[in-house]
């Protein structure tokens, strides 16, 4: 009978530490849990995504929705749930059958006020005319998501309004039953911005995120997801060894042959992490395993490792999973369900220059962008045109906002989630404040290979404006998008509060739309051209600000000031938002001479070699030439510019303090003609 009894008590006690959580906090995220939900944050009816349902609307009180079902299999607490409830107040319950309501208060847990089975986000307040839930699955079977919105909701006794609202998640995870509590975004509040946040599995079992009751809320008010942070809550108890790989930073887009594989893992266990192996499978083939000692990863903490074997691939696309094991020696991860990482890896076919894409966001009322656009303007108005492209998307805010902004910039305004101005994006991806542009960023831009080959022509007879755009991709690309753009080169009229006077590069049509034209999968190499024609109706037109009653309307009206000014632009980018090559059109029938190449090169020699390399050049007319090495990652290793006059020159590099690998010399003149050279560092 003791042994019975003892076998009992260890089962139970089995069975309780079983049905406790712990939770993983992401409190600096800047993201959404698994990347899968790139849905923007607004509110229902004012530019929520497609595909979301609403469950709950507003009520002056507390009040339950209707019983829901779960869209997949999910377990809370280890049981199997099937249906759910929500409250305005914050709270959903998988007791369908509770009938009281928690107010509108932040509880601490355990408490008897809240139903057993329930996940609270309390704090929240779903009384003003826009405050509802909704409902979204995102992901394919079987790693859903099913997220359940407080959309534009209020916090405490404030309901929201057009200045003060939130947006917060709770998210049901497939296969995993994680549990996500996203904050997305909120605006005004200040210090009022608090809830609490934990898992109830009855009046006397709880987790609670630290902080609750009053946890003060992180997200910005950015409609993206660029600024969110997440609570995660794990079944089980919190193992001692849990590694798990958060992001693999290896760049995407790659240059065929060695490149290094580099991942940030995290430690979710107890024990600090001294000693890990890690492992990648390059297209289901796994590499030896490279054991990294001396580390010291703290519980919760981060560390960002290099395999120290390359990864040799070719041409095409490619799987990449990495992983860790042998943790502190040969401990197995207690928690393996979130041990893997997968990136999809692009390697292409040869180097090509890049013309780097400048996208500023502004406005005539905005007086910190007047600063940031001269700023801009003093590093680019001495470049070749042809080395870069610039836009300049003027919008609708601050205060009325400026005349020329147009609904296809608003909108692409929002392709970024940018909620503040000015802003600058370089090729889609650095996003920061003009004010900080600089010699050093343009030049980095520059120096990063392009994905696309892309050029073409345009033609303007009255107010029509065609263009013919060529491109071929440089690996065997899917979901891109080809953007075209009719810019004026300058513009007076809709000057405003800021002091400006002359605003250059602005955008006045894309065609055929901001959403650009999708770009058919074809492989690297292949060259396709697209035809485009516009032709602005009506007569001129200067609205007297950028609100929507008064922007242009394209169907029957114009804001050109001068037709002879207008040119067009062009450029290629990636369903991540990454650009891969741009290009100022050239007006039809424009002569080519100008960018006949400056040089003839040859082989570099000696190849392979250990310490120095030389390349022979015949020089046409005096000119700067660009030399940068590039490693298979894409890296610039060795960068310099030589001045060389007319004739036969020699052009010698020290390579010897290069690591042992392939490598490519590309040579790029003033007008951005380029010869590219591979070679062998012994």
């Amino acid at each position: 009978m003791k042994t019975y009894l003892q076998v009992l008590s260890v089962f139970l006690t089995f069975q309780v530490c079983s049905a406790q959580y712990w939770y993983i906090p992401n409190d600096a995220a800047n993201r959404n849990p698994g990347d899968i939900n790139a849905d923007a944050e607004r509110p229902s009816g004012g530019g929520l995504p497609a595909g979301w349902t609403t469950i709950l609307n507003p009520n002056a009180n507390p009040v339950w929705s209707t019983n829901r079902t779960l869209p997949f299999a999910f377990k809370f607490n280890n049981q199997a749930v099937t249906n759910y409830k929500i409250s305005n107040s914050g709270i959903l319950t998988f007791d369908v059958a509770a009938s009281t309501v928690p107010g509108f208060t932040r509880f601490t847990l355990p408490n008897a006020a809240i139903p057993n089975n329930s996940i609270c986000l309390m704090g929240m307040v779903g009384t003003a005319s826009n405050d509802v839930v909704v409902t979204k699955v995102f992901g394919t079977a079987p790693n859903r998501q099913f997220w359940i919105q407080f959309n534009s909701y209020g916090y405490g006794t404030v309901p929201s309004d057009n200045a003060n609202f939130a947006y917060w998640s709770i998210v049901l995870e497939e296969t995993s039953n994680r549990i996500h509590i996203v904050d997305q975004r909120t605006g005004g509040y200040a210090s009022t911005k608090l809830v609490s946040i934990g898992v109830q599995i009855d009046n006397s079992t709880a987790t609670m995120i630290a902080g609750s009751p009053a946890i003060l809320s992180k997200a910005g008010t950015s409609d993206g997801p660029l600024d969110n942070v997440y609570y995660t809550f794990v079944q089980g108890n919190q193992g001692k060894y849990d590694v798990t790989v958060t992001d693999i930073i290896t760049s995407p887009y790659q240059v065929a042959g060695n490149i290094l594989v580099t991942a940030i893992f995290r430690n979710l266990g107890t024990t600090p992490i001294t000693s890990l192996r890690m492992n990648y499978l390059g297209d289901n083939v796994a590499a030896t395993g490279d054991v990294k000692s001396g580390l010291n990863i703290p519980k919760f903490g981060y560390d960002t490792i290099s395999h120290i074997v390359a990864w040799n691939i070719n041409s095409g696309s490619h799987n990449l999973d990495v992983f860790a094991d042998n943790l502190n020696g040969s401990n197995a991860d207690e928690n393996p369900v979130d041990d893997q990482k997968r990136k999809k890896i692009f390697a292409m076919v040869r180097l090509e220059p890049r013309v780097p894409l400048f996208e500023v966001y502004s406005s005539s009322t905005c007086a910190p962008c007047r600063p940031a656009n001269e700023r801009f303007l003093s590093i680019t108005e001495n470049k070749n045109p042809d080395d870069f492209v610039s836009i300049k998307f003027q919008q609708n805010f601050p205060g009325t906002g400026d005349p020329y902004a147009t609904t296809e910039a608003v909108n692409r305004r929002g392709y970024y989630f940018i909620s503040s101005i000015p802003r600058l994006e370089i090729d889609g991806g650095w996003d920061k404040n003009g004010s900080s542009f600089s010699e050093e960023l343009f030049s980095a831009a520059s120096q990063i290979p392009a994905f696309y080959t892309l050029d073409g022509t345009y033609k303007i007879e009255d107010k029509k404006v065609t263009a013919n755009v060529n491109y071929s991709p440089l690996f065997d690309a899917a979901g891109a998008r080809l953007y075209v753009a009719i810019l004026e080169k300058i513009t007076y009229a809709n000057v405003a509060s800021n002091q400006e006077t002359e605003f250059h590069h602005v955008m006045k049509k894309m065609i055929p739309n901001e959403q650009g034209t999708v770009l058919p999968t074809v492989p690297a190499l292949t060259t396709r051209s697209n035809a485009f024609s516009y032709t602005f109706n009506g007569e001129y037109r200067l609205p007297p600000d950028g609100q929507t009653a008064n922007i242009i309307n394209h169907q029957i009206e114009h804001s050109v000031e001068d037709f002879k000014n207008l040119y067009v632009v062009a450029w290629v980018q990636g369903s991540d938002k990454q650009v891969f090559q741009a290009a100022n059109l050239k007006p039809e029938g424009t002569t080519a001479v100008n960018n006949v190449a400056s040089f003839n090169t040859f082989s570099v020699y000696p190849n392979p070699s250990s310490e120095h390399l030389q390349l022979d050049v015949e020089i046409h007319k005096t000119t700067e030439l660009m030399s940068n090495i590039v490693d298979n990652a894409g890296n610039i290793v060795l960068s310099r510019m030589n001045k060389l006059a007319t004739g036969k020159q020699v052009l010698q590099y020290n390579i010897q303090n290069l690591p042992a690998g392939e490598y490519h010399l590309m040579i790029v003149d003033e007008n951005n003609n380029s010869s590219v050279h591979e070679f062998v560092k012994r």
